[in-house]
């Protein structure tokens, strides 16, 4: 009697097990049809994107850093090209540029469009290369293919913009670095012609010259001495031979220059020739040798008196024929000749020692002079060396910056396109292939749910009868 009852619950659970598998199964159709419908809406009816691509390469060498002399080039052979950190900082700075918003709305600008209907351009720098590859997408192939020819463009402009920035910037660095160097500069020279000025110290070839003069004043004082000695010797030999001084020679020529005196002494020499001549004849106290003598004696009182006027002191008749030369209405005598020498050998004496001890002066104002321009030379080096320095930094400044002002394209380098913008043939949003993929992924996803779940659900139901039989 209990089969039958089981009969009717096992009947009753087939029942149910047809009816949840269809339920499930339609579930499963209808979103795998949603899933499918709606992937293909989007490839008939959404709306499509093209993007045009385009491609530029940066110069193999990029500028050297500014201020800094170009390095030579070595060529060597080397398998793998590395990596120019310098090439890739310039391709991540115009990366930057690309996107920024003054490119795209100057670019946006050339269409018409305004910068959100432009859009972001794709940027891509191949490493290891000098290649950029820049994509923008549009509705239509020839939009997109306008965008990319606007965006290299616009770009382009917005690099001169920069260079012609960084060329201002540059010159208005070139001339405040310049202007520091050529103070310094200025400032040492005009240090180095003040204590010029001040110490008289012009060059260290002045002292050189200095002590040339030094030494030649003494080769002169060495030969004035020599010549002095040799006319004392001389004379003194004709002092010594003629027992007369200079002193009397030069008074023998004082008294033969003066005619009043030489004029008393012919009437002296003619008064006593008479008194000889009469006291030969007659007696001493006879009138005409008392005569006589009386013209003797007032001629050489007369000469005498002449004499010590002439000279300075008083003067005998010894004296004077010891001086006596002779008249001037004669002519030269050796006697005159060997006095001419001792009064020219005495005046040459004279000179020469005059002219010592003015070298002897000369020297010594040159030696104190020379001491302290010698002390002064360190200083005056010193100075050199600080112009000379300044000198040299203002000419590789000078330098540095006329190389830096020049290279306009120091931080921006020139691009060369090597792939024009393209016109796409196909969209790519959406795409046939990923959304097929992708429809194909979630359709097979949801049949695996909905059979998951129609199994877990048909083992429980089991599970429950079988329980429910037992009891």
């Amino acid at each position: 009697m209990n089969e039958f009852p089981q009969l009717s619950q096992s009947a009753s659970l087939s029942t149910a097990d047809r009816g949840r598998g269809l339920r499930y199964l339609a579930l499963a159709a209808a979103l795998n049809a949603a899933v499918w419908g709606l992937a293909l809406y989007l490839l008939k009816d959404s709306p499509r994107l093209y993007t045009s691509l385009y491609s530029i390469i940066l110069p193999e060498q990029i500028s050297r850093p500014k201020g800094t002399p170009p390095e030579p080039t070595i060529k060597t052979e080397q398998p793998d090209v590395p990596i120019d950190p310098s090439r890739e900082g310039v391709k991540a700075s115009y990366k930057l540029i690309a996107a920024t918003d003054e490119v795209r709305r100057s670019a946006a600008a050339k269409l018409g469009m305004t910068t959100s209907q432009f859009g972001v351009p794709s940027v891509e720098g191949l490493k290891g290369t000098a290649l950029m590859n820049f994509g923008i997408a549009g509705s239509t192939p020839e939009e997109a293919q306008k965008k990319a020819q606007a965006l290299y463009e616009a770009f382009q402009e917005r690099l001169t913009q920069l260079r012609l920035q960084q060329s201002a910037d540059v010159d208005t660095g070139f001339e405040t670095s310049l202007g520091v160097v050529r103070k310094k500069l200025e400032t040492a020279q005009l240090r180095l012609s003040d204590y010029k000025v001040r110490s008289g110290l012009a060059s260290n070839e002045q002292i050189d010259q200095l002590a040339n003069n030094i030494e030649a004043l003494r080769r002169q004082r060495v030969e004035a001495i020599a010549q002095q000695r040799d006319a004392t010797v001389r004379t003194q030999q004709l002092s010594g031979n003629l027992k007369l001084s200079s002193q009397l020679a030069t008074e023998a020529f004082a008294l033969r220059a003066d005619p009043l005196f030489q004029e008393y002494l012919r009437g002296y020499s003619e008064a006593t020739a008479k008194l000889a001549d009469v006291s030969s004849k007659f007696g001493p106290n006879h009138p005409i040798v008392l005569q006589a003598t009386t013209r003797q004696a007032t001629t050489e009182s007369a000469l005498q008196s002449r004499g010590q006027q002439l000279l300075g002191h008083p003067t005998d008749l010894a004296t004077i024929a010891r001086l006596n030369t002779g008249s001037n209405t004669q002519a030269s005598n050796p006697r005159e000749s060997l006095f001419k020498d001792i009064v020219t050998n005495e005046v040459e004496q004279r000179g020469l020692t005059a002219r010592v001890q003015e070298l002897d002066r000369q020297m010594a104002q040159l030696e104190l002079r020379l001491s302290v321009l010698s002390q002064r030379s360190s200083t005056l080096e010193a100075l050199n060396r600080d112009v000379q320095i300044a000198q040299a930094v203002f000419s590789s400044t000078l330098a540095g910056l006329q190389v830096d002002k020049g290279d306009i394209f120091g931080s921006y380098p020139p691009i060369q396109l090597v792939a024009e913008p393209n016109l796409p043939t196909a969209a790519t949003i959406p795409r046939r292939e990923p959304l097929f993929i992708l429809a194909t992924i979630v359709s097979l996803l949801i049949i695996a749910g909905v059979l998951a779940a129609w199994l877990r659900k048909t083992s429980f139901a089991k599970w429950r009868w079988a329980i429910g039989g037992k009891q």
